[in-house]
């Protein structure tokens, strides 16, 4: 019987979770703001290169980011979710406002990444 990715690469897996996390850049809470995520086109590319590595470790056959010819508005963001799902982190996310020096408010979503 073939034996699970899971089991096969628990260390790479684990190492892929932790770098995911340090590209995202945590605050102290382990929170992060959607909308400094979609302004970061560095972050981005660095988590779309890591496609190739992820699929080594991974089942990716239901990740909607690695479907041939599937549009998904935010890849990066399906990626950062599925991956560490599977590696049992949990994630939350609460409606957040930031309100700037002339008055607009900008309102985006605040991502919460933590392990049971």
């Amino acid at each position: 019987m073939r034996t699970k990715l899971s089991e096969k690469f628990q260390n790479e897996r684990e190492q892929i979770c932790k770098t995911l996390i340090s590209i995202i850049g945590l605050t102290d809470e382990n929170t992060f703001l959607l909308c400094e995520l979609d302004a970061d086109l560095e972050k981005q590319t660095a988590i779309m290169n890591m496609k190739e590595e992820i699929q080594k470790c991974f089942a990716c056959s239901t990740i909607s980011s690695f479907k041939p010819g599937f549009e998904c508005k935010r890849p990066y963001l399906n990626i950062i979710r599925s991956i560490l799902r599977k590696q049992n982190y949990s994630f939350e996310n609460e409606e957040h406002c930031i309100k700037y020096e002339n008055g607009l408010i900008k309102r985006t979503i605040k991502y919460k990444i933590f392990r049971e």
